[in-house]
């Protein structure tokens, strides 16, 4: 036996609030760091899509210039292969046109910018389409007047003003983005490092407290043990003196019922001399005949329940006897091979059986370490209860199977039986009780004794029934039950 380390809880609140707080700031970092994480990356698509539009443009500005250089080239060369670079230019204007318009529609101010330039485009491209057309037609002098009146010079400079005015807002607005990309990625930073640094904060109030509980248990754990040695001598000298007590009860039952059995024998001896004498007694002249057979009916009755009060009183001495030896019984733990034994046991009620045409179905039991003798008068006993309360009407039908359960086994038996009120379940394992009708022979004893044994071998025993459809008991046994000297 031993005392229980008691639970140190004065520690808990504070550990309890720094795991809350800890769960609560990763929580919150976490939540925090998504909702930046997911900032960072709006804020890095809208620095790429500025980026985007602005080489949009950037190129929209190429395409132009392309397609007048080319024109230019024409009115110079007259080569035809300038005329591929302003064909290229003309073309890609229009490609990037639409992808212009597709980038910019998010932002009304370069959407009425750009509905400002391409006019003068239009304008552009059809003076330079002009000049083409009169050049190819031999109208070289009216191509190069055009060309010499400024008009195209003066086009191209508001465009190039008109396309500028686009890239500065692209500008001004990529470096808002950058700031805003930069300041998401900062704050992301030092949410991170604040929580990880809050947590490690927590961690390290935490492991100090443990390291502290650890050292307290430590200690409580010392004091315990000690406190146990000193437990388990008084332990070891209360059940002493309980062994004495138990020895000292035993040899009281044995001279108390051997005491009893000596009047008991002198009882009958004088019983059988009052038989005698009966015809000597009742031999008075006095009387009637009549008279003197009824006194003799009377003195034979008498000594009828005399004779039957002797004989029950006899038996349970016997009883008591059988226990109290049961008691003073050492028992010895060894190998049982449980199965074999209990079909043992239901061999030798076969005849029985036989007789009222009932049977016993055993399922399998596994091998246990305990005392062989106990183990025989427990079963042997429900058995022979089972076979014994059964009921007239139907056959005797007997079932024991088990199951295993941890370090323990559980054997069943059960019967269809008359079966027991449940307010008797706990008066048929007292001494000299008995339940239900009084039609079977007995003393009372069996289940008493039989739950004293299953307790001895460190078990316990359990009945359920059905009043009028049968009986089951359990029996709880340890695998490996060890002697207690």
């Amino acid at each position: 036996m031993s005392i229980t380390l008691p639970i140190i809880r004065s520690r808990i609140p504070i550990q309890v609030a720094l795991l809350v707080a800890g769960f609560a700031v990763l929580a919150t970092m976490s939540l925090t760091s998504l909702w930046l994480a997911h900032e960072s990356d709006r804020a890095s698509e809208y620095v790429a899509h500025t980026l985007e539009v602005n080489a949009t443009i950037v190129t929209y500005q190429g395409a132009l210039r392309r397609a007048e250089s080319g024109e230019r080239g024409f009115l110079l060369t007259g080569e035809a292969a300038y005329l591929n670079d302003y064909a290229i230019g003309q073309r890609r204007l229009g490609e990037l046109q639409v992808d212009l318009e597709r980038l910019i529609a998010d932002n009304p101010q370069q959407q009425a910018k750009l509905q400002d330039v391409l006019p003068l485009v239009r304008q552009k491209m059809e003076k330079l389409a002009t000049t083409i057309a009169l050049k190819q037609q031999g109208r070289n002098d009216e191509a190069i007047a055009i060309t010499k009146s400024g008009a195209g010079l003066d086009l191209m400079n508001r465009i190039l003003a008109q396309i500028l005015a686009m890239l500065n807002d692209e500008r001004s607005l990529l470096h808002e983005r950058q700031e805003y990309a930069d300041r998401t990625n900062l704050l992301l930073f030092a949410v991170n490092f604040a929580g990880g640094l809050i947590i490690t904060i927590l961690a390290l109030a935490s492991i100090s407290l443990i390291r502290k509980r650890s050292h307290q248990l430590a200690q409580a754990h010392a004091e315990l043990e000690q406190a146990n040695r000193g437990l388990e001598e008084r332990v070891a000298e209360r059940t002493a003196d309980l062994r004495e007590a138990n020895d000292e009860i035993q040899r009281f039952a044995f001279i108390v019922s051997h005491d009893l059995r000596s009047p008991l024998v002198n009882i009958m001896g004088f019983t059988s001399e009052l038989e005698a004498l009966e015809n000597e007694i009742f031999s008075d002249a006095e009387i009637t005949p009549e008279q003197r057979e009824m006194q003799r009916k009377e003195v034979a009755e008498a000594l009828g329940f005399i004779k039957t009060s002797i004989g029950k009183m006899d038996r349970l001495i016997k009883a008591i006897l059988n226990l109290s030896r049961a008691g003073r019984r050492e028992f010895h733990p060894q190998p049982v091979s449980l199965d074999s034994l209990i079909k043992s046991l239901t061999g030798d009620v076969t005849h029985r059986l036989q007789e009222i045409g009932g049977q016993i179905d055993l399922g399998p039991i596994p091998d246990i370490v305990s005392d062989r003798l106990a183990l025989e008068q427990i079963f042997s006993n429900l058995i022979d209860n089972a076979i014994k309360y059964r009921r007239d009407d139907r056959p005797v039908q007997i079932k024991i199977d088990s199951e295993e359960r941890g370090n323990f086994i559980i054997v069943r038996v059960a019967d269809n039986g008359r079966g027991i009120e449940k307010r008797d379940y706990e008066r048929i394992f007292e001494l000299f009780r008995r339940a239900g009708a009084q039609d079977r022979p007995g003393e009372g004893i069996g289940l008493a004794h039989v739950r004293a044994l299953v307790r001895r071998l460190g078990g316990s025993i359990r009945v359920d029934s059905i009043f009028g459809q049968g009986t089951t008991f359990a029996v709880i046994l340890p695998k490996q039950w060890i002697a207690v000297a």
